[in-house]
């Protein structure tokens, strides 16, 4: 017999439409597989009870104020250790230059604050000054105005005076 060669018939492939439609078609499957998951490995937990639980947190708090109390009296240690090897003189010295320092600076505060009233009041006085010196050119101004009306107003009657009797002169020709 003769022996035939046969090529395996290949499965036509989905085209590229077909793939995204089966993706968005199992995309809710897939979505909620690891939640069924979840929701079936939490039915074999063994829950404690009620009472288990309230000693389990007991056990828990307490734990964490032991360790709370160890390790505050490892940083108190730690900083009493650090303080020993630092020369007092060095810190005492220290804190006197940090005092002269700040006394320092509250004097000079003092000495500025003083400079700064002392320029306030120069300026107010300068201010003062400059006002009265204003106010007595504009009452100058003021009595020369005055002098020029009375002077127009002089002029002016003698001019009317002068008219009228020009005018009474001319009549009386």
């Amino acid at each position: 017999m003769s022996e035939e060669k046969k090529t395996p018939v290949k499965k036509a492939e989905p085209g590229k439409g077909a793939k995204v439609l089966n993706w968005f078609k199992t995309l809710p499957q897939r979505i909620a597989k690891p939640f069924r998951n979840m929701y079936y490995e939490l039915k074999k937990v063994t829950w404690p009870t009620k009472q288990r639980l309230i000693s389990y947190s007991i056990i828990v708090l307490a734990f964490m104020l032991v360790m709370g109390v160890v390790i505050g009296l490892l940083d108190m240690g730690a900083s009493a250790g650090v303080r020993s090897l630092i020369p007092s003189s060095t810190s005492t010295a220290a804190a006197a230059s940090t005092t002269d320092v700040a006394e320092e600076a509250a004097g000079e505060a003092e000495e500025a604050a003083e400079t700064a009233e002392a320029a306030v009041e120069e300026a107010a006085e300068t201010v003062e000054e400059q006002a009265a010196e204003t106010a007595e050119t504009a009452a100058e101004s003021a009595e020369q105005a005055a002098e020029t009306v009375e002077n127009a107003v002089e002029d002016t009657t003698a001019a009317v005076e002068n008219a009228t009797e020009n005018a009474d002169a001319a009549e009386g020709n």
